[in-house]
């Protein structure tokens, strides 16, 4: 059976690990992960991209010009 590895991965490199919260009662989508009846709120999907994006641009503008790249044309 499959398993997380991502304890493997912090114990190689620094890390983090972010949860997004899909649970909308109202619409139902409140069931736990393994149910048949688990569905995501969708509403929640750009919030999630977002927080990657920002994550991903924030780590690029500090660490972004540590090798340098030449291009020839």
């Amino acid at each position: 059976m499959g398993a997380e590895d991502f304890s493997f991965f912090t114990q190689r490199t620094k890390a983090a690990i972010f949860v997004l919260g899909i649970k909308n009662e109202t619409l139902g989508a409140g069931k736990p992960l393994h149910s048949p009846y688990f569905f995501v709120d969708e509403e929640a999907l750009p919030l999630g991209a977002a927080l990657h994006a920002a994550m991903a641009v924030t780590y690029l503008d500090k660490h972004g010009n540590d090798h340098e790249v030449k291009i020839e044309l």
